[in-house]
This record gives C-alpha cells, sequence and structure tokens, in this order.
C-alpha cells in the first residue's frame, strides 16, 4: 500500500510553506503534485522542480494517472508521499476515479470573486462548500491547517458557520 502521509489542497502548489514547513515536519520523500494543467504544461513542470526540495523525489501526475499509480501497492515503495492538489474540482475528480484519498488538509485558496473566507487564507465559493460537504458525507476529513505548527481545525464545522 502507497503510504500517503498528507494531502493538501494549495493553489501555490509547491511554495514555501509546503518545501520548508510541511515536507520536514513530515519527513516526506515524494511530493505528489496532482493537477491535468500542470501534468501538461512544461513551463508549469519547470517551476515546480525548482520549488521543490533537492531531496525530495517530485511527481507531476494527471488525475488519471495519479489514480493508477497511488492504487498500486507497488509504486513507491518505502516512500513517503506527500499530495498537493489546486483544488475541489481536482479533489472531487481523484476521489470519483477511485483515489485513495480520505483525510485532507485544507491550505490556500485565494480570493475569488464569489469567495468568502473561512479561514486565514482560504477562500471558498459556493461550489466548493458543495464539494466539501458531498465529499466529507462520503467519509472523507478535511482540516484546515496553514502550518504544521498551527492547531488544525475541522474544516467543515468552519463552512458550517458560513
Amino acid at each position: 500500500m502507497v503510504n500517503i502521509v498528507n494531502v493538501r489542497i494549495d493553489e501555490r502548489l509547491i511554495h514555501g510553506q509546503v518545501a520548508a514547513f510541511w515536507t520536514n515536519t513530515l519527513n516526506v520523500t515524494r511530493l505528489m503534485v496532482i493537477d491535468d494543467i500542470a501534468s501538461q504544461d512544461e513551463i508549469q513542470k519547470m517551476a515546480l522542480k525548482m520549488a521543490c526540495p533537492t531531496t525530495v523525489k517530485l511527481s507531476i501526475l494527471s488525475v488519471d494517472r495519479a489514480v493508477e499509480r497511488l492504487n498500486d501497492p507497488t509504486a513507491y515503495e518505502g516512500e513517503r508521499i506527500f499530495v498537493v492538489l489546486r483544488g475541489t474540482a481536482t479533489l472531487k475528480k481523484l476521489i470519483e476515479k477511485g483515489g485513495p484519498i480520505k483525510n485532507i488538509t485544507v491550505g490556500n485558496m485565494s480570493n475569488k470573486v464569489g469567495s468568502t473566507r473561512v479561514y486565514h487564507t482560504v477562500c471558498v465559493t459556493k461550489e466548493d462548500i458543495e464539494t466539501f460537504r458531498d465529499l466529507s458525507n462520503k467519509g472523507l476529513t478535511f482540516t484546515a491547517q496553514m502550518v504544521p505548527s498551527d492547531e488544525p481545525q475541522n474544516f467543515i464545522e468552519l463552512i458550517s458557520k458560513l
């Protein structure tokens, strides 16, 4: 079984918090960016490679390829994988296709038209809220946490206050 140590929604994908704090705290050996657009964009892939710590392996995969790899018990043997997703649409697609994900940390979701701030730098649209609730009802758990030293917050409780 693949050892996923954390799954994080963060629109920035790999950046300082992920590269420095999360990977070190979780003793990550592989960062897995799951994003259909980034997996096909050479410039984004180059930027992600530059942002990834040199001590950590990097995979940049489409949703379909990620589901295939994460469900392969021989893939990534002995590795500690930190999965990073851009947003709820990718998460929903990953789950619908059989991604073995149960616990998700919600990080940065930027402010956009029609969104509401829920927690620090987490702003959600009505569509995001619907996706979080639907996936929560299917047994997934969501925690809001910017950096590992922050106290984890129950994200479903946070959005229920809206």
